[in-house]
């Protein structure tokens, strides 16, 4: 169950990320620690990797908010942090980090959904290669609908 106070605190932490070029992508009330953790998870507003610097601005600025509006009767842990990697390959930096790596690919082909499992091979402006048990498989971009990383167990 989600806890009552994260929309009056993704609210805060969206007024205060929004001067600094950050995008909150998730909020958390951790009411089980001792002292109560709030976790603010952010993206930089370009794409960008979100760096310490960008996690201490929006945790002071944040943390005077909250602090402000006295939402909590006790002391509170603020955690501010980039969300991690994604399971989703999006960027060409993702398709080139991931090269080699074990992908689940959906697409749209002959009018069904597919999911096709292998390991990614690359991609170009019009196709993404798979080789899917040694055979190397070229899929159309406009076709593809979704890439995430796998465990491999179905490659």
């Amino acid at each position: 169950m989600a806890h009552a106070l994260i929309p009056t605190i993704r609210s805060h932490a969206e007024a205060a990320a929004g001067h600094l070029a950050l995008i909150v992508s998730d909020v958390a009330v951790q009411a089980h620690r001792q002292p109560l953790a709030v976790v603010v998870a952010i993206r930089r507003l370009d794409g960008g990797d979100v760096s310490i610097v960008d996690c201490e601005r929006l945790s002071h600025r944040l943390g005077v908010l909250l602090d402000e509006a006295e939402l909590f009767a006790t002391a509170f842990v603020l955690e501010v942090s980039s969300p991690g990697l994604s399971e989703d390959l999006v960027s060409d930096r993702d398709f080139l980090s991931f090269r080699g790596f074990p992908v689940e690919l959906h697409c749209r082909r002959r009018g069904r959904h597919d999911v096709l499992h292998g390991t990614l091979m690359g991609r170009d402006e019009q196709v993404i290669w798979l080789n899917r048990k040694g055979r190397i498989t070229r899929i159309p971009r406009g076709d593809v609908l979704q890439v995430r990383l796998t465990t491999g167990e179905s490659c």
